[in-house]
């Protein structure tokens, strides 16, 4: 008889947690788009709430005039932040047209010179390797450009309206986000006795509790060594004298932030190139950004995040990329998100089942 309890009892917790995964995925990949807007707006809510309630008190308890006020001054230092970075991307853009046919001949004359020492390793006629690169870039050129003209008014028809309606909803959400910060800044502590009385009181707690490690633990280290290792590659790229560097060094530490590529990707193929050409000294400076950002990744993960998490960096690992497999780019976020839900749930599950409190609660049901 016992024997068959504790079958029952597994039998059970293995399709609790099939539907509780199940439950996961879905709500997470259907639902979340729709009510995104509103679930960024609550956790902004959660972050400016001291400085809403400081304000709110100067300004006699208005706590929707305090939020609508600290939102806007956030909005003026976001618009202005990105359009600092917007301005400088738009200028080493322009520098970068302008000096278009000086590139395109200092390519030309790097790849000379690379296929000339690939002649020499390989023992072949001087200017063999080149004119192939050539024949091949030329092949390449025609295919793409044969049809062309038909097709561009399509191409751009198909893509301009997907674009334009994309643009219409991400500014309705802002819009729609914003005001929702301003609405909820006033009834938080509403929201947390609505939650202390539910009957899934238990539940929200432990996802919340959950949710609220990985964001105070896990996204908060991922952007400081995004900034960290952003800030190392552009002072790098700025002694090997690169005029793109911030563009550069920002758009590698953001990469490094992929957890199956990293700045290895841009970096360590860019050095192999520079060292083929001869620039020693940029490759050996590539190589060293590499490695300077590899190890402070590694030791600020090991140092902020220990056992504060409690999750392995291996399951991290498995988590994220299974969440770029399921939910596309997001699953960067969506992923361990997911994760901490169904893993808290789960947990729940597994100590009322063991607790033998669920088949009391079916047997009061039957």
């Amino acid at each position: 008889m016992k024997e068959d309890l504790t079958f029952a009892r597994k039998l059970l917790l293995i399709v609790g947690s099939f539907i509780i995964v199940a439950s996961v995925y879905l709500g997470v990949k259907y639902l979340f788009p729709i009510t995104a807007p509103f679930i960024i707006a609550y956790l902004v809510a959660l972050g400016i709430e001291r400085p809403v309630g400081w304000l709110a008190g100067k300004l006699r308890g208005r706590k929707g005039l305090a939020a609508a006020l600290i939102v806007a001054v956030l909005i003026i230092l976001l618009v202005s932040g990105i359009g600092y970075v917007l301005w400088l991307g738009v200028k080493e853009l322009k520098a970068f047209l302008a000096n278009y046919d000086y590139y395109v001949i200092y390519v030309q004359q790097e790849a000379a010179g690379i296929c000339h020492n690939i002649d020499g390793w390989l023992g072949i006629t001087d200017g063999s390797s080149f004119r192939f690169l050539c024949d091949m870039a030329g092949k390449m050129s025609r295919a793409a450009t044969d049809g062309m003209d038909t097709q561009m008014v399509g191409k751009v028809v198909s893509v301009s309206l997907p674009v334009a309606v994309n643009t219409i909803k991400i500014a309705g959400s802002v819009i729609i986000g914003v005001m929702s910060v301003i609405y909820l800044s006033g009834s938080l502590e509403d929201i947390r006795n609505w939650c202390r009385k539910s009957v899934f009181r238990r539940e929200i707690k432990l996802v919340s509790d959950s949710l609220g490690r990985l964001i105070q633990v896990y996204f908060k280290v991922q952007l400081i060594i995004i900034v960290v290792n952003a800030v190392i590659c552009v002072l790098g790229l700025m002694i090997i004298g690169n005029p793109y560097a911030l563009l550069i060094g920002v758009l590698i530490g953001i990469f490094d932030a992929l957890p199956i590529f990293g700045a290895g990707t841009i970096l360590l193929p860019w050095a192999v190139f520079e060292l083929i050409s001869g620039n020693f000294l940029s490759a050996a400076v590539l190589v060293t950004l590499y490695l300077v950002t590899y190890f402070v990744r590694e030791i600020l993960e090991s140092k902020c995040m220990g056992k504060r998490l409690g999750i392995a960096p291996f399951t991290m690992l498995m988590v994220i990329f299974v969440g770029l497999m399921v939910y596309g780019i997001m699953g960067f976020i969506l992923g361990p998100v997911s994760y901490c839900i169904i893993k808290a749930l789960i947990l729940y599950l597994k100590t009322i089942v063991e607790r033998g409190k669920l088949e009391g609660h079916m047997e009061n049901i039957d």
